[in-house]
């Protein structure tokens, strides 16, 4: 198994190599993380034990670099910057995002996480959170809304992923993965992360449109497709939409930059929707697909939503249902390639039928080692609140973050081995195992995905051998808020043999 990488040396002046250098223990976070808590109903009177003390957050240690140090560091390396700073500063540090900087609170801890996701409504908010994503969803989705328009939207939303819905994707997934993965390349190296997008994204067309797929899809899915390639670049986690209309000019001026491409194909993808919506209402037709349900919801004075509205709601689940699931599955080929063991495992399972149970186990391994969504959406403190001894006051960001504890050996032993074994007949704990992130706003579409990555795997496998082609698994890299392979999943495909097949079904 590949070792974590090491943050390199960074540039900057004296405090910022000081930052950079400084031992674990100076940098110690000053809470007692092993001082026993009473239960949240006991009271000093009660327990007759003296309250531990509580300290600001202020008070947290983080590195002393420049806020835009910061950001090219996570971008560049986000697992190795992440990383440096748990080792230098323990299970809870502060890092400063943006210009002018503001405190970002990183949380590791699944007794921290917990009181975090479970913290009231209107303690905690999301909205502001997914500023960084605002050039694809807008800002009237369900992604930016807090408390009850929240719950009310997601309830709305809920029937197109769960129940009859579900139903009617899991069988065109079943159906269709055995099309898409035949016409994969084999017998060359070749990058498999743009084939699995593209599955992902059809599968997001089943949610979004059901049985009645605009005429315009075709088109719809080729700009969706270039945009996406966008998140490639550092320029794909500037704010656009806060800076003024003269540096927007000045950026997309600067054509390698890339915004000038991405904001023009943005305008067709409205402009498709827009189409596709308007081609749906004229034909009538009804469904459990997410439009169907959309073009039913009615705000308070029972006016319907506006096709900004609609097209917000659509671009988040264009984003966040494609490019999660494409690198969790890429990374899956990846290390399935290079563990002979475990592949050898999963086929025989898969060759005699004999259940799901390691396929599971390897989906939850792929995802706890590569989160997809390696640090979840910060919640802003609207509300003062203790987490674990440390006060937060209204303004601060609480970044969870799923990769470091994913990587803590406290609670996964030798937590960078790729070992399916440590989940076979043990659930994921609810806030030690958080891909999907937690609390209110998990993921809404983390049993779709589950099946989809069950659903290639099982494919793939049945049809090919896996090979890697390079010494060692591919290096981390940042797309917007999530993480792929550098190399985009570059593997070789060899067809199997029938008597192999049949030869480890007879063993199994």
């Amino acid at each position: 198994m590949d070792a974590p990488e090491k943050i390199p040396d960074a540039p900057g002046d004296r405090a910022a190599q000081a930052a950079m250098n400084e031992g674990t223990s100076a940098a110690r976070c000053p809470v007692d993380h092993a001082a026993a808590e009473p239960a949240p109903s006991a009271t000093k009177e009660a327990t007759g034990a003296k309250p531990r003390d509580v300290i600001p957050a202020t008070a947290l240690p983080g590195p002393k670099l420049h806020p835009a140090l910061q950001v090219l560091l996570y971008w560049e390396r986000p697992a190795a910057f992440m990383e440096w700073g748990r080792k230098r500063y323990g299970s809870r540090f502060v890092l400063s995002r943006g210009i002018p900087p503001r405190p970002l609170y990183v949380l590791t801890d699944p007794d921290d996480l917990k009181q975090m996701f479970t913290a009231p409504a209107d303690v905690l908010h999301t909205g502001q959170s997914s500023a960084m994503i605002e050039k694809f969803t807008g800002q009237t989705g369900l992604a930016w809304l807090d408390e009850d328009r929240h719950k009310v939207r997601r309830r709305y939303l809920m029937p197109s992923f769960h129940g009859k819905a579900l139903e009617r994707i899991e069988t065109w997934i079943s159906e269709q993965v055995r099309q898409d993965v035949a016409t994969w390349p084999r017998g060359q190296a070749a990058q498999l992360q743009p084939y699995i997008f593209r599955f992902t994204l059809n599968v997001i067309r089943q949610v979004i449109f059901g049985t009645a797929p605009p005429t315009c899809w075709p088109r719809l899915q080729d700009v969706l497709t270039r945009m996406m390639e966008f998140n490639a670049r550092i320029m794909s986690t500037m704010m656009i939409h806060r800076m003024s209309p003269r540096t927007v000019r000045l950026l997309r001026a600067a054509k390698p930059l890339g915004l000038d491409e991405f904001l023009k194909l943005r305008e067709q993808a409205n402009a498709l929707i827009a189409e596709a919506v308007t081609e749906r209402k004229s034909s009538g037709a009804t469904g459990n697909d997410m439009l169907s349900i959309l073009l039913s919801i009615t705000h308070d004075d029972g006016s319907p939503l506006d096709g900004g509205e609609l097209r917000d709601e659509m671009m988040t689940i264009f984003l966040a249902g494609t490019e999660t699931t494409a690198s969790a599955l890429t990374w899956a080929l990846l290390y399935l390639s290079r563990d002979d063991l475990a592949r050898g495992r999963l086929s025989a399972a898969i060759d005699t039928d004999e259940g799901d149970a390691y396929l599971t186990a390897t989906v939850q391994e792929v995802l706890r080692l590569r989160p997809s969504i390696p640090q979840v959406i910060a919640r802003q403190v609207m509300k003062p609140i203790e987490i674990g001894g440390v006060r937060y006051e209204p303004g601060a960001l609480l970044w969870a973050s799923a990769y470091l504890m994913h990587h803590d050996p406290a609670i996964y032993p030798d937590p960078d081995a790729f070992r399916p074994e440590r989940f076979l007949g043990s659930k994921p704990g609810t806030y030690s195992w958080i891909p999907f992130g937690g609390g209110r706003i998990r993921c809404l579409g983390a049993e779709i995905a589950t099946i989809e990555m069950k659903a290639v795997l099982r494919e793939v496998l049945t049809r090919y051998e896996l090979r890697p082609v390079a010494p060692r698994l591919e290096k981390i890299r940042s797309r917007i808020v999530t993480i792929a392979p550098a190399d985009r999943g570059r593997l070789e495909l060899r067809p199997k043999s029938r008597d192999a097949s049949l030869a480890r079904s007879a063993s199994g």
